[in-house]
């Protein structure tokens, strides 16, 4: 199967040939990133660019500052594993600057729109995506910040509807101009929506301020063919319902060490949503080098039966030698039958 036609049979909830994966070294780790530079990473998935488009303030060699055209400004850091990404000034402080965004034409540059053009070409034979911000992670992360966007959802839920409202209508406008013009398969949202003692706002809130501008994004990139995928961390299990109802092809990370039981959210959600998990970065940086198949294995196992999964390698803060074993173990089992999911 070409790699393209491998993700579509999986979001399909079909058993492809082999178990579609995209890989990543984790942000920050340089040494690592270095290392794995010029060895080709299995990949049925890949991201060709991201929007809304950013100028660099400054940069140095341990951190960026960047602005969006829509006036927020972050500071991305790499003096620590991982790094950082945290919002130094918020789009929105008041409401006369929501006024004033919703008052203001916001043009995609062409040069960004050919590159993306160019990418996706490069890549035909793969599923390719763009992405940006969820409905919340836009609101909370970027227009508004955190705590702020937070008491607007209870304080002042009028507010907060027209801050999602405007986040969605300027991300949907930009990325259908892409997807129309580039022929891009997906759109890659993030936002966390909780940590690992549970969702930042309860799912009353969920369903009746979050959900309806969820479901919105999705309605309007599903119309023009797009898969719609939602990167968020925390223990979603609360509002996993919701995610779901909203029509999300896929959710990701679920992670373990966030108290998302992989086999449970598979048995419960799998035939309605694809399923892509990351491992634990906690687990694997720590696993030693002979129980890395046993992990890879449990992984699969749990989720990757019927179709409906997708595997997210992501290289974390460990020895080569584990990495490398990390990448040489799922090319080794991802096969269907996959032997390690005999039911």
């Amino acid at each position: 199967m070409k790699p393209i036609d491998r993700v579509l049979t999986t979001l399909n909830h079909e058993e492809p040939d082999m178990v579609p994966c995209l890989w990543a070294v984790a942000d920050g780790l340089r040494r690592l990133q270095e290392a794995f530079r010029s060895r080709e990473m299995p990949q049925d998935l890949v991201g060709v660019g991201s929007i809304p488009e950013t100028r660099v303030l400054e940069q140095d060699s341990e951190h960026m500052l960047l602005e969006s055209f829509f006036g927020d400004i972050h500071r991305v850091s790499y003096k620590v594993d991982y790094g950082y990404r945290e919002l130094v000034k918020p789009a929105i402080l008041k409401p006369e600057d929501l006024d004033r965004l919703e008052e203001q034409r916001f043009e995609l540059s062409r040069e960004h729109v050919k590159r993306i053009g160019e990418n996706v070409e490069k890549n035909s034979d793969r599923f390719t995506f763009i992405s940006h911000e969820s409905p919340f992670g836009f609101a909370a992360y970027s227009l508004r910040g955190f705590k702020k966007f937070l008491t607007d959802m209870v304080m002042n839920p009028c507010f907060a509807k027209r801050i999602l409202s405007f986040g969605v209508k300027r991300l949907t406008e930009i990325a259908r101009q892409i997807i129309e013009e580039t022929g891009v398969n997906g759109v890659w949202l993030s936002g966390d929506l909780g940590d690992r003692n549970g969702p930042f706002l309860s799912p009353k809130l969920c369903r009746e301020i979050l959900e309806p501008f969820d479901r919105e994004l999705c309605r309007i990139y599903h119309n023009q063919g797009a898969y719609v995928f939602l990167h968020s961390h925390g223990n979603l299990n609360l509002i996993l319902d919701r995610l779901v109802d909203a029509g999300f092809d896929g959710l990701n990370p679920l992670d373990e060490a966030e108290n998302m039981v992989l086999a449970s959210v598979k048995e419960k959600y799998g035939s309605k949503v694809t399923l892509i998990p990351q491992p634990s970065t906690y687990k694997l940086e720590k696993i030693p080098r002979n129980l890395i198949e046993e992990y890879v294995a449990s992984q699969l196992h749990a989720g990757a039966h019927g179709g409906g999964f997708i595997y997210y390698g992501v290289i974390v803060n460990m020895p080569l030698e584990n990495a490398e074993e990390y990448v040489k173990t799922f090319l080794k089992l991802r096969s269907y039958p996959l032997q390690c999911c005999r039911r």
